[in-house]
This record gives structure tokens, sequence and C-alpha cells, in this order.
């Protein structure tokens, strides 16, 4: 069940954005300077004049996996925030429609709707909390099925055809982007990817000081610099993965779910 593997996380996941990339950079000075080591050595032992061509393609291959992950992290992140607009549209459809029911009917529609809208705002407001999310998720569940179960009882009733007919589509809808939510929250960068991503950072930061300690001496302003750039585009994009920490968020398209408060004003 989607409950049992959103809980399934590691500890990627759970460390901080800005702690991978601060550990990142630190990883690839220390990286740089091992590199600038090995380099001098070997030029001391053997004086070769030539320069490596190797660092140039380990950071053109390091610069196209950046671009590659941070384009997979923006679409995912992309693909979130359309999910959450949609579904506060199909609530907001549900709602409008529980008004084609007699007074009486639509009251009670009207009070689990409002259930159902707070339990879709503490959704996501609860954070990176896991057990407040499934909590969230199981209320809107429940709630969601009161809705049904009602409808579907009211369609036994041929004065509700009309009502029937624009209700129970209007429900199916609403549920089902509940999941299409909750698959697109789990649908992360890869981790093997991202290991991949550190891996080849380090081993571009050591032939980048082992090219220069070569040649006999390193600018350390463009060694930190290029360290730096690849540590801020490793945070966006683990920023960008993970919507409930961190700098980018859906605080705005929950917005669009926090309106439909107005409804039952």
């Amino acid at each position: 069940m989607l409950k049992i593997n959103y809980m399934k996380t590691n500890a990627l996941i759970e460390t901080e954005a800005w702690e991978i990339a601060l550990l990142l950079f630190v990883l690839m000075i220390i990286s740089s300077f091992i590199g600038k080591k090995i380099g001098n050595y070997i030029q001391k032992r053997k004086s070769p004049k030539e320069k490596s061509t190797e660092t140039s393609t380990l950071v053109a291959l390091l610069f196209f996996l950046l671009a590659f992950t941070f384009g997979m992290s923006s679409d995912r992140y992309n693909s979130r925030r359309q999910i959450v607009v949609e579904e506060a549209n199909d609530i907001g459809t549900a709602i409008l429609r529980s008004d084609l029911y007699p007074d009486s009917t639509r009251a009670l529609f009207r009070k689990d709707f409002k259930d159902y809208v707070e339990a879709r705002i503490s959704y996501y407001e609860v954070g990176p909390n896991l057990k407040g999310i499934l909590k969230a998720d199981s209320l809107s569940q429940v709630i969601s099925g009161k809705l049904w179960k009602r409808a579907t009882d009211l369609s036994k009733d041929p004065n509700n055809l009309a009502a029937t007919q624009q209700m129970i589509p209007a429900l199916n809808t609403m549920i089902d982007v509940t999941t299409s939510r909750l698959s697109g929250e789990k649908a992360k960068v890869p981790k093997s990817i991202m290991i991949m991503l550190f891996c080849l950072s380090f081993i571009t930061a050591f032939y980048g000081g082992y090219s220069d300690g070569r040649n006999g001496r390193i600018d350390w302003l463009v060694q930190i610099g290029f360290c730096l750039l690849v540590s801020l585009v490793v945070l966006f994009t683990l920023d960008l993965d993970r919507p409930r920490r961190g700098f980018v968020n859906l605080d705005v398209p929950n917005q669009t779910i926090i309106d439909l408060r107005k409804n039952f004003e």
C-alpha cells in the first residue's frame, strides 16, 4: 500500500539539503587538496610539462549530470504543484455539486466537505512529519468514504438521478487525485543517481587539484568557486525534490486549497 511504502525513508532523504551540500563542499575541497599533493609529488619526480585533459572531460560530464538531475527535480516539482491545484479544483467542483440536492441533504454534504477540506489542509501543513502525513491522509480517506457512501445511497432514489450523475464523477475524481498527490510526493530523484553525482563531484575535484599540482601550481580561488557552484546546484536540486521542507515549497499552490474555506463562510 502507498501508506506503508511512504514510510520507507533513508538517511539521504532525512538529512537536510543544506547539510548535504555543505558536506559535499568540504569533501570536494579535501579531494582537491589530496589531488594537489599527489600531483606535486609526481611533478617533482617526473617534471611533466604537458597539461592533462582528463579534468575538462570530467567537468563536462559532471555539468551534464548536474543539469540532468536538476531538470528531473524541477519536472517533479512542477508536477506536484499542478496536482495540488488540480485537487483544489476537484474539491471545489464536488462542493458546488452538493447544491443539486435538497437542503437537508445539502447541509450534510457540506458538513463533511468542510471536514474534508480541513483534513487536506492539515495534510500539507504537518510538513515532513510522516506520522502527521499518514494521519491526515487516513482522515481524509475516512471522510471521502462517508461522502461516497452517502452519494451512492442517494443514487438509489430516482428523484436524485440528475444530482447523482453529477456528484458521483466529481467525488471519484476528488478521491483519485489524492492518490496521485501521494504518489507524486514519493517520486524522488533515484538515490543511485544522487550517489553517482556525489562520487563524480569528488573525482572531478580530485583531478582538478591533481592536474594543477602536476603543473606546479593551483588557483584555489577557481577551485573553491567550482566546488561552491557544484554544491549550490546540488542544494537547489535536493530542495526542489523536497517540497515539504527547505527554501522551495508548495505554500502558494496549497493556498488554493485553503481558499476553499470561503465556501463555508
